[in-house]
């Protein structure tokens, strides 16, 4: 018995590789999307963030003290800010990507302001894209962490 030698298929040889690299392509631009994506939400609560630090600065000159209610959720505290004066309009909701609205306290807010019992320091507190880890992205406060640079 002799063996026939195996033929390629032309077609095979050429879709083989270019599905493959298909495949390849895919999975970059889909790497390359959330990565854009988190960049993107980087600035957005970065902003925000230093938005309602100036803000928070200005309540404190005015007031020589900082907002004793405490913690306060991100929609609370800006809410404060604009009734008070400091803050014009509300800033982007980092992970809504609308200015905070009032009438929908539902939305996802993972920024938190606490102040000790003096209202003479502040925390200012900014979670991850997810919202599922506790630990800070962002913080700034008036001690230590006074930039975000």
């Amino acid at each position: 018995m002799t063996k026939r030698p195996l033929r390629r298929s032309p077609w095979l040889t050429a879709v083989i590789p270019a599905l493959i690299g298909l495949i390849a392509v895919g999975f970059i631009v889909v790497s390359l999307d959330r990565a854009i994506e988190s960049r993107r939400f980087d600035e957005v609560s970065k902003q925000t963030l230093l938005e309602i630090q100036r803000a928070l600065q200005d309540f404190h000159v005015a007031e020589e003290i900082y907002p004793r209610k405490t913690p306060l959720s991100g929609a609370e505290l800006v809410q404060l800010l604009i009734d008070t004066g400091h803050l014009q309009a509300p800033p982007r909701n980092p992970w809504t990507g609308e200015p905070y609205a009032f009438e929908a306290p539902v939305q996802p807010d993972g920024i938190e302001y606490r102040t000790d019992e003096l209202a003479e320091t502040y925390a200012l507190r900014s979670l991850d894209q997810a919202l599922s880890d506790s630990s800070p992205r962002w913080q700034l406060d008036s001690n230590e962490n006074h930039s975000l640079e």
